[in-house]
């Protein structure tokens, strides 16, 4: 369960943080591509990541913020905003990785 929440916390935070940046950064693109390669790093660095789980946190945010996207797809953004209404709104660790099983249990 706390899986899942941080996994809606961090996604929905890079969510807002990109549609955001769209309208106030300029070369958005190219900081994406930076970050992009940072993450995957080399060598030590990448073992470095390894060891403290920095790859497994890179996975959360990522499918955090798919899930957000599509959820915001599917059910538009007064569908994902239900999310915020009640505890048994939240998702579920599968939901996260199931974005429509969520959609169709809480805004379907």
């Amino acid at each position: 369960r706390v899986q899942g929440l941080m996994s809606l916390l961090e996604g929905h935070a890079s969510y807002v943080m990109n549609e955001v940046s769209r309208e106030h950064v300029a070369d958005v693109d190219r900081m994406r591509r930076a970050l992009a390669v940072r993450r995957k790093g080399s060598g030590v660095e990448r073992s470095v990541q390894k060891a403290i789980g920095f790859e497994q946190k890179v996975q959360q945010y990522d499918r955090g913020e798919a899930f957000v996207r599509e959820v915001i797809a599917r059910a538009g953004m007064d569908g994902f905003n239900r999310v915020w209404l009640a505890p048994e709104h939240l998702p579920t660790l599968d939901e996260i990785g199931a974005p429509a099983a969520w959609v169709e249990r809480v805004a379907g």
